[in-house]
């Protein structure tokens, strides 16, 4: 587990976690600060390879300047995070302290038009679940369960598809020859009515069933 302190830059390397939402599992990945003293050499290449990010910031202590040179560090490396150019979330933790509120809608003024942005108290429990929400929804996909005729769909263990992939997208995902050999489909949930015969185009929706016929 990655160091937890009261003061900043307690995390020196990337440390890997599971963030539990609903019924999958979403990697979180803390890294060390990016700040104009020091940046690791492998970290802009993590950040550039991540599906999204969160840009975590101390409600407590000038929020504002603490966004601005993050962008700018991540702008001088040619990672543009400002006008929805890369996924990120701005995350203000703290919000239990003084001054904490003041300085979130002050961070909401200048950059909701730009990003998302929510407050958390880490230390309180308050926010974590909306925060597990707003990671999901940023990320831009959907959960697609799978069912064999005449059974239950298993709705422990969803495919992870982006939003707008079709039906040969999901039946590739369960298998590369899916795609090729699916002779047809049935769909429960956006089609016109449950059970319906479904095209391979047709796209689906977070939460949809489908029976695939090989």
């Amino acid at each position: 587990s990655p160091t937890v302190a009261e003061y900043p830059f307690t995390t020196h390397t990337a440390t890997p976690g599971m963030m539990e939402f609903e019924n999958i599992q979403i990697q979180l990945i803390d890294t060390p600060p990016l700040t104009e003293q020091s940046i690791e050499w492998w970290l802009p290449h993590m950040i550039r390879r991540a599906d999204a990010l969160l840009v975590v910031v101390d409600l407590g202590n000038a929020p504002l300047a603490q966004v601005e040179a993050i962008f700018t560090e991540l702008e001088n490396r040619k990672i543009e995070v400002r006008e929805s150019k890369v996924k990120a979330l701005i995350v203000g933790n703290k919000l239990d302290v003084a001054n904490a509120g003041e300085n979130y809608l002050a961070l909401k003024d200048k950059y909701q038009r730009q990003l998302p942005i929510i407050a958390v108290s880490a230390r309180e429990g308050v926010g974590l679940e909306e925060l597990k929400r707003e990671i999901y929804q940023l990320l831009d996909i959907i959960r697609v369960y799978t069912k064999a005729p005449g059974q239950k769909p298993d709705s422990t263990d969803p495919i992870i598809l982006d939003r707008g992939s079709t039906l040969e997208d999901a039946a590739a995902s369960v298998h590369k020859d899916f795609a090729v050999k699916l002779k047809y489909a049935r769909i429960w949930g956006s089609g016109k009515h449950d059970g319906v015969m479904a095209k391979r185009d047709h796209v689906l929706q977070d939460g949809d069933i489908i029976e695939l016929h090989l």
